[in-house]
């Protein structure tokens, strides 16, 4: 299924007649395909972020608007015939993971600086969340050319001890207790359940790498 997915038909050309060279007529091809695969559906949207390829090329705004629109039409026929989008396996690992108190986020912010600060206000009053997982904007966008993604991790460490016991112990201490925390969440908890998922995980448990997962999909409908 997730091939056919990301297959971009047979029929979703550049058009020959906007004078592009072959390799920028490609580039631009898989470039505005890859938005689609994340759901962008407003032409004017890739009009404004290919502005220059298209004024060099001489291509009209009206035109570049009518081609985008029609692309994303194309898309949407394909995905109907396609069923709609299915729900992905790290989707169900996410929900599964869900009811152990890990947050799980896809396409989460736009890079990690902000993903790790904000993950922390998804928190809600369902239950105590003791971790969590995510993969940021920049790292969706290599999901459909390998079906893999590096994810960021971490601990809500107000569900794992009080603040004063983490108050009194020194830094060295502190690091520690993270990374002892962290590492048994992941090891013995969250990676148990992608890899029943069918999702492989590459940790060398090192709280400086990310978690390399593949055998992922994101399927989003435009």
């Amino acid at each position: 299924m997730s091939t056919d997915w990301y297959a971009a038909p047979e029929s979703y050309e550049i058009p020959a007649s906007w004078g592009l060279e072959d390799e920028d007529r490609e580039i631009l091809r898989d470039s505005a395909w890859s938005l689609i695969l994340k759901g962008e559906n407003d032409p004017a949207e890739f009009v404004a972020l290919f502005e220059d390829e298209l004024a060099e090329a001489g291509v009209a705004e009206e035109r570049a608007l009518a081609f985008f629109a029609s692309a994303i039409e194309l898309r949407r026929r394909q995905q109907d015939e396609l069923g709609g989008p299915p729900e992905s396996r790290l989707s169900r690992a996410f929900a599964e993971l869900a009811e152990i108190g890990v947050l799980g986020r896809e396409d989460f912010t736009c890079c990690g600086t902000c993903g790790s600060a904000e993950i922390w206000d998804e928190r809600d009053d369902s239950r105590v969340w003791r971790g969590y997982l995510y993969y940021h904007t920049q790292d969706a966008e290599r999901i459909p050319e390998d079906r893999s993604t590096y994810v960021g991790y971490g601990a809500f460490l107000d569900a794992h001890l009080p603040e004063d016991e983490w108050n009194a112990l020194n830094e060295e201490q502190q690091d520690e207790r993270y990374e002892r925390i962290v590492t048994g969440l992941m090891v013995d908890e969250v990676f148990p359940v992608l890899e029943r998922h069918g999702i492989e995980v590459s940790w060398n448990r090192d709280l400086g790498t990310r978690i390399l997962l593949s055998n992922v999909d994101l399927f989003v409908a435009v």
